[in-house]
């Protein structure tokens, strides 16, 4: 009977401590719609690879890496975006010193990309043989 009644008020107090106690819920915020672009990466190939965004000048910009047999959404800004065309560019991420070290990857022809467009990329085992989807939103 005694560990029924401890019971009883160990309840009772876990649930004035529940009703008493303020919480605030911390807003999530999500990347900005407006601020960047949807770059889906669906990665067959043997190893991992690195995605690379060249802006209209050149400059690389690295927007991520992807497992083996991993999809996995990177995000493209839109300042790089808006500067004109850009180019997709995927190396494998392999060690300089292994046997696929110096395997060369793939680039884009240079790809508008405005508003909510996404690009969604297939890399496959024979890079040469991935595709490229550009959707408009």
């Amino acid at each position: 009977m005694r560990t029924k009644g401890l019971l009883r008020v160990a309840l009772m107090m876990g649930s004035i401590t529940l009703g008493t106690t303020s919480v605030e819920a911390a807003e999530m915020h999500g990347p900005d719609d407006a601020a960047t672009h949807e770059v889906r990466v669906v990665n067959n190939f043997r190893s991992p690879v690195r995605v690379f965004a060249e802006d209209a000048e050149g400059h690389l910009h690295d927007l991520g890496r992807v497992s083996r047999g991993q999809f996995k959404v990177l995000e493209l800004s839109a300042e790089v975006a808006d500067m004109g065309v850009v180019r997709l560019k995927v190396y494998p991420n392999e060690p300089a010193g292994s046997l696929t070290g110096n395997s060369d990857g793939i680039k884009t022809k240079p790809l508008a990309i405005e508003g909510d467009d996404s690009v969604t990329v297939w890399l496959e085992t024979d890079l040469t043989q991935s595709m490229i989807k550009v959707e408009q939103g």
